[in-house]
């Protein structure tokens, strides 16, 4: 049985942490919240106090005249319409505080929500701007949850309940002082008796809603995991007959989340139940201690019905503040997780603007070594290698040997460890202009669940008809095109389920031409072509390649025939290949891996 932890974080911690991920102007947006539950808990103390005055009015009427003479009013007023005014002014009151009140929920929610969306944009920024190589250390599942459940927990179980608790414990200090107005003795025993129970709760419950706020945390994304799993792997599961295993999987994270749901909201539910026993008895216990005193029955209505109020409002407020730091104490794990992970995917090696780009000469790798993230091992080493502008170059090697990794290098999605990928020797290969020149067809195809011209214009809003013809063309789509009833409105499925292989294959192909770029990479993209598809495909890429530049990396040597060069890279170095017919000669293993 895991062991609950006693020290947690404290909620000062939480607060700190949230102040921080919050910008200026969303800090002043907090304080105009603040201020506004300030407003409304003073509303509550004169609602309270217009009760008591007419339950006092109520009783004697005489009493009203007098608290109109104190604010000016001497006119004499029968009975009945100093009752009728009374009445009216407390109306009045109850009217101008529900409006203030509605006012600073409705502020409160929308201003969180919108601060909730704003973080969500930046932490997403944040994301797009991570070195790619920071995406390879973790499940992607990660970063949805993260966006998609902890951001959220993290605002509204965090500046929600904040706000909550300020704005009731504001309430609650105003009633207590009002009581203690009223009656100092009964205030001491309805204070004695709150700080009781208030010290019972927080020694006991908020460490417990923290350890159940990371069991949520980490069973809600086991079972996100389990789902993202079943779906995308469906078609392996069904075959292999797993299903049951992948149910039961996700069936045991979800019943694990089930459980310490259910454990939180009957703990923020015990508060009230108790609460609520607590009030009745002190309500018995006073009216016995007034009786006691020998106060009047009807010296008592005028501090009665305040207490009843007071109550009333006292007693939920208590539980709701209980509630709040519940709520906060459980959501700490979710602002610890967003504060940890904004503050460090920050990239300082980001993606550069270069306004003077140009691509002119060369793309050149300056002795470039790389090894992965919590790897010490170098998957290629003191690299040189100088591409022309213009060139085809061919790439061959083993399975793992660098050849997807020298092309994230070029892409500079990864950051040499040593040495500079440069273009014409001075211009980073991270920056915006250089990626804007490529065209990338990658071995791992994603498609959008969307159409087939929104999958080869690929975020772009307004597609050019002209440049998506010519892409469809150059990719040999057009006949598949052609004999689809919709055309390029065709709906391609999610991953593009709905296609064949070679389908998919060419739409990401297609896409890549859209842009019409100075350089095309393939990675292997070729492989799930048959060869006559292969032939005209490379008969198309033979006829552009004198105005690009083109690198392709193998997974047919077939597909190299038309390149200038070919190298091959093995054990994380080059050898270069004087021309096409020289692969046939060379050793045992590049023949086997030919023949893959």
């Amino acid at each position: 049985m895991k062991q609950e932890n006693n020290s947690t974080p404290s909620i000062l911690s939480a607060v700190q942490k949230l102040r921080e991920l919050l910008t200026r102007e969303e800090k002043i947006k907090w304080l105009g919240i603040a201020g506004l539950a300030l407003a409304v808990s003073i509303l509550e103390v004169v609602t309270a106090s217009a009760i008591v005055v007419f339950a006092q009015v109520l009783n004697d009427p005489s009493v009203g005249q007098k608290y109109f003479q104190k604010i000016g009013i001497t006119e004499n007023l029968s009975p009945g319409k100093t009752v009728f005014y009374v009445a009216i002014a407390v109306g009045v009151i109850y009217l101008v505080k529900n409006l203030i009140a509605a006012t600073e929920v409705f502020f409160q929610n929308f201003s969180i929500q919108k601060m909730c969306h704003e973080f969500k944009n930046k932490l997403l920024h944040r994301y797009a701007k991570a070195d790619y190589g920071f995406y390879l250390t973790r499940n992607s599942y990660f970063g949805i949850q993260l966006i998609g459940g902890d951001v959220e927990q993290t605002f509204s179980n965090g500046l929600t309940p904040l706000v909550g608790i300020i704005s009731e414990s504001i309430i609650f200090i105003f009633l207590i002082s009002f009581i203690t107005y009223l009656n100092p003795s009964l205030a001491l025993v309805v204070f004695s008796a709150v700080l009781m129970t208030s010290i019972v709760f927080s020694k006991k419950l908020l460490p417990k809603f923290y350890n159940w706020g990371i069991e949520l945390q980490s069973s809600g994304l086991e079972a996100g995991q389990s789902l993202m799993h079943f779906f995308h792997a469906f078609k392996e599961i069904s075959l292999h007959g797993k299903i049951d295993f992948f149910i039961r999987k996700h069936q045991e994270s979800s019943i694990k989340k089930a459980r310490i749901q259910a454990i939180q909201f009957t703990g923020n539910a015990l508060p009230k139940i108790i609460l609520e026993f607590l009030f009745v008895s002190i309500f018995v216990v006073s009216i016995c201690y007034l009786c006691l005193t020998k106060e009047s029955p009807m010296s008592m209505i005028g501090i009665l019905a305040g207490y009843l109020y007071i109550g009333f409002r006292l007693m939920p407020g208590l539980n709701r503040i209980i509630g709040y730091s519940n709520m906060l104490k459980s959501s700490i794990p979710f602002i610890s997780r967003v504060y940890e992970e904004y503050k460090n995917i920050s990239s300082p090696n980001g993606t550069q603007d270069v306004n003077e780009f140009r691509f002119e000469h060369s793309i050149n790798f300056e002795n470039v070594s790389f090894s992965y993230i919590k790897s010490n091992k170098e998957v290629l080493s003191n690299i040189k290698l100088n591409i022309k502008k213009g060139e085809c170059l061919g790439i061959v090697g083993e399975t793992g040997s660098g050849k997807s990794t020298l092309i994230d290098l070029l892409l500079g999605l990864l950051r040499p460890v040593k040495g500079s990928v440069l273009i014409d020797n001075k211009y980073p290969a991270n920056s915006l202009q250089w990626h804007q020149k490529i065209g990338y067809v990658p071995q791992s195809i994603y498609l959008l669940d969307s159409n087939i011209e929104q999958n080869i214009a690929f975020g772009e809003e307004n597609i050019d008809k002209d440049k998506l013809n010519q892409a469809i063309d150059a990719a040999q789509l057009r006949k598949f095109v052609n004999s689809l009833p919709d055309g390029t409105k065709t709906l391609v499925g999610e991953r593009g389920v709905c296609l064949s292989g070679g389908e998919r294959q060419r739409i990401t192909i297609a896409r890549a031409l859209y842009r019409n770029p100075e350089v095309l990479i393939f990675d292997e993209a070729t492989s799930g072509l048959d060869s006559e598809t292969e032939s005209r495909l490379m008969e198309t890429i033979n006829s552009v390649k004198k105005e690009r530049t083109v690198i392709m990396i193998a997974h047919r040597i077939t597909t190299l025939k038309g390149c200038d060069r070919i190298i091959q890279i093995k054990e994380g170095d080059f050898k270069s290949i004087d021309s096409y017919e020289d692969l046939h000669i060379l050793n045992n293993e590049m023949e086997q891996y030919a023949k893959a």
